[in-house]
């Protein structure tokens, strides 16, 4: 197996060689001195190499995540689940010539390759293994092969699946892929990119960069030119002014709702889709969303368990100990707009909602009013929040 070398990546040979030049050169191309590009280099081609011994002897699945789903990490082509991209990779890619492939397709030293390890092994002595060390070992010891453990992390382990998904490097648990990749990005990277404003960090300069343009420069509304400090209230704005309103339609019946959630409650709840009608295994509970029965698990089933200074009452997760010792205090500042009777909750005041109109209704994000309605929340916010803080 032939490993990619820093000559064969070193800008495709256009460097030119005289000393002086050669290094102005490279300062005015990357921002760096000669120095510190031979060092990239030589992390970049370190970064190849270990990447590219993983993919030759493991049986491991690499994968791209975008916001819109999974896609190949060979051929690029939209997957629409986890099972398919693993499906597709195996018959469609079982040969892929490596060399000349890894040096096109990692191209930038700070994004680590994604890649599945629900069944790890060795492609030439078809041995089984628990987990990437134990691949990255065998690599080493059996294979001779040279990995090199000091330059960080260069490949990111998933177990996916269509359920819970577990972190491989630590506790954690999501019910969605998103949430696991900001997780791994977070929590088990080094942040060598420091915003100087808010002191938030990022893995690399061009994620710095996005959070100083939608952060810290503002949101710029494409029909008037008018910024904004938050997305959110650009999203209004385009709303109330524009009348561009993004709606979720249901594809069983012609209700629409404000975002996708709302869909997926609703065809649980309406329209009993087995999908969106998750049972517990410990319970009779049933939730309309993953993310709903985790939040049931933990603070119902879980064996960590937070208690109450006031009474005896125990939760698996630490949030809702604040919100019941709302009841020992009597905080209720969430108030009905219609008859005013109070609520120490948002959600209490949309259920009550219903004995006015049959339907569920809107909490103010500012003032904590209940309305009866989308429109009238919507008036309200216009008249008596959006005038001060847009106009």
């Amino acid at each position: 197996m032939t490993l990619c070398s820093k000559d064969s990546i070193l800008f495709e040979n256009r460097i030119c060689t005289s000393g002086r030049k050669e290094q102005n050169w490279i300062f005015l191309i990357t921002g760096r001195t000669k120095e510190e590009q031979d060092n990239y280099l030589d992390r970049l081609c370190a970064i190849r190499r270990n990447v590219q011994l993983i993919l030759h002897y493991g049986t491991v699945i690499p994968f791209q995540w975008y916001t819109k789903g999974y896609r190949c990490f060979y051929c690029q082509k939209p997957m629409r689940d986890c099972e398919s991209l693993k499906e597709h990779t195996v018959l469609k890619h079982h040969s892929v010539d490596l060399d000349n492939f890894i040096p096109q397709r990692i191209i930038t030293k700070d994004i680590p390759v994604k890649v599945d390890i629900s069944s790890v092994g060795c492609k030439i002595c078809c041995e089984n293994f628990n987990n990437l060390d134990d691949l990255t070992r065998h690599i080493t010891e059996v294979h001779e092969e040279n990995y090199d453990y000091t330059i960080g992390v260069c490949i990111f382990p998933f177990l996916l699946t269509k359920d819970i998904m577990p972190c491989c490097l630590c506790d954690a648990q999501y019910d969605n892929i998103t949430c696991m990749v900001t997780h791994m990005y977070k929590e088990h990277i080094t942040h060598r990119f420091i915003c100087q404003i808010c002191g938030l960090s990022f893995i690399d300069k061009v994620r710095l960069q996005r959070h100083i343009t939608k952060s810290h420069i503002g949101h710029k509304c494409s029909l008037c030119q008018k910024v904004f400090d938050a997305f959110h209230k650009l999203e209004k704005h385009k709303q109330r002014i524009h009348g561009q309103i993004k709606t979720h339609e249901c594809t069983l019946c012609t209700a629409s709702f404000e975002n996708g959630y709302q869909v997926k409650v609703h065809m649980g709840k309406v329209h009993n889709v087995e999908k969106y009608r998750i049972k517990c295994e410990l319970c009779p509970k049933v939730t309309t969303t993953k993310g709903a029965m985790l939040l049931h698990v933990q603070s119902i089933h879980s064996d960590v368990r937070y208690e109450c200074d006031l009474c005896d009452y125990k939760c698996g997760i630490k949030w809702m100990i604040k919100l019941h010792k709302r009841k020992h205090y009597g905080e209720k500042n969430y108030v009905c707009s219609v008859c005013s009777r109070k609520f120490g909750r948002s959600s209490n005041v949309r259920a009550h909602m219903k004995v006015h109109t049959g339907n569920v209704g809107r909490v103010c994000r500012w003032c904590k009013h209940g309305f009866t309605d989308l429109e009238t929340l919507h008036k309200h916010e216009m008249e008596s929040h959006y005038y001060h803080e847009y106009v």
